[in-house]
């Protein structure tokens, strides 16, 4: 059986790093995609690409070099009045 190839948007946060803990248990290949605004390398334990989402370019470059199978988003701001004041970042 082929393993999968899962994208995870915004692992270097805590949510993140510990669904790729699970998948990675399970036999999945997680790639981290995360730009690092909230999150830490330090929490970053498989395939690393520093992008941000809004990155249209790098987002497909890295969903056809890494052949994903599927996408998980955790990628957001953790301070909800932020979120509230600026929705597009």
């Amino acid at each position: 059986m082929k393993h999968k190839n899962i994208l995870v948007i915004g692992e270097a946060g805590y949510i993140g790093s510990v669904v790729v803990e699970e998948l990675t248990k399970k036999g999945y290949n997680a790639i981290v995609y995360d730009n690092l605004s909230k999150g830490h390398k330090e929490a970053v334990s498989c395939t690393f690409v520093k992008g941000d989402i809004s990155d249209k370019r790098l987002l497909d470059k890295t969903m056809e070099k890494y052949n994903i199978d599927a996408v998980m988003h955790f990628g957001s701001l953790i301070v909800i009045p932020d979120s509230m004041k600026n929705p597009k970042e």
